[in-house]
């Protein structure tokens, strides 16, 4: 396994196949899932890929799912705010907070 420190250069990098690779691997692998957690909640806001954005939002929602836990009390509104300001994942938005509100305790 990479470090956090590379992962964190790959998934902020202008390479968007790895960039959406090594999330994916973080989101179904988590060896620490608040840092993977605020590694989606960072992307969301800071990355100018709509596909890498798009699938941090996914990410948070498969947390939910297949991990049973997020921080709902973060999480949630803070995909709430982004889903009135990005109309592009607004749907994939939907998407991770129905999975959120169904599997997160």
């Amino acid at each position: 396994m990479k470090s956090k420190e590379k992962i964190e250069l790959i998934v902020n990098s202008n390479d968007v196949d790895s960039a959406t690779k090594t999330l994916l691997d973080i989101c179904f692998n988590p060896n620490d899932w608040k840092w993977v957690q605020d590694i989606c909640l960072s992307l969301i806001t800071a990355n100018k890929n709509e596909d890498v954005r798009r699938l941090a939002v996914t990410c948070l929602g498969h947390l939910a799912r297949i991990h049973s836990t997020i921080e709902k009390e973060k999480v949630i509104p803070f995909l709430k705010k982004i889903k009135k300001g990005d109309i592009n994942i607004a749907g994939t938005i939907d998407d991770a907070l129905d999975d959120i509100n169904m599997f997160a305790g």
